[in-house]
């Protein structure tokens, strides 16, 4: 199986809608994976598995914060789509 590590600013609209069907509920401190770049630079990153790949998802607070925004119950966002539902 294949491995990838990906910045979150560069996942696209396919990998966030899994990301967000993946954990339903947020993105807990256990979920994530932390290891240490050949710089000392630690990073924080989230597990995704597809039938071919297995992504490292390499999160900050920025992402916690757009994925809690997703998961959390907002009349008229629908994280499954690219925008807003029509609600008129």
């Amino acid at each position: 199986m294949k491995r990838v590590i990906k910045d979150y600013k560069s996942i696209g609209l396919e990998l966030f809608q899994l990301l967000i069907k993946s954990f339903p509920h947020g993105i807990y401190e256990d979920d994530l994976i932390q290891f240490t770049k050949p710089t000392g630079e630690k990073i924080n990153a989230l597990e995704l598995k597809t039938e071919d790949v297995i992504y490292l998802i390499k999160m900050d607070l920025e992402m916690h914060n757009r994925i809690d925004s997703f998961t959390g119950d907002f009349e008229g966002l629908d994280p499954y789509s690219d925008g807003y539902r029509d609600n008129f």
